[in-house]
């Protein structure tokens, strides 16, 4: 009979969302600078860090975006970090691709 209204709110869900973005962004830009420092294996665990990473960021990005009582403010900062990590993602793979 009472209904209560809910005010929208920013929870883990949006925090967690923004940290991978981050976290997968900074992986992104220091690939290099380690694996000059500590060798090949290390570049490859970080690239697969960086794929998961966006794996997780597109999921989250989902979830965040499907919530009715979430502030979408934060959400679109993540979201911009990982329309960046993938269109540069993308534009190695199609580098890669136009020289083989």
């Amino acid at each position: 009979m009472f209904y209560t209204y809910r005010s929208k709110r920013t929870t883990w869900r949006t925090v967690l969302f923004n940290i991978i973005s981050v976290l997968t962004t900074l992986a992104m830009f220091l690939i290099d600078p380690v694996s000059s420092r500590s060798g090949e294996s290390a570049a490859i665990s970080i690239m697969f860090v960086i794929l998961a990473g966006c794996v997780l960021s597109i999921l989250f990005a989902f979830v965040v975006y499907r919530t009715s009582d979430e502030k979408k403010g934060w959400a679109t900062i993540g979201l911009l970090f990982t329309l960046f990590n993938i269109s540069v993602i993308a534009y190695f793979i199609w580098i890669g691709i136009s020289l083989v």
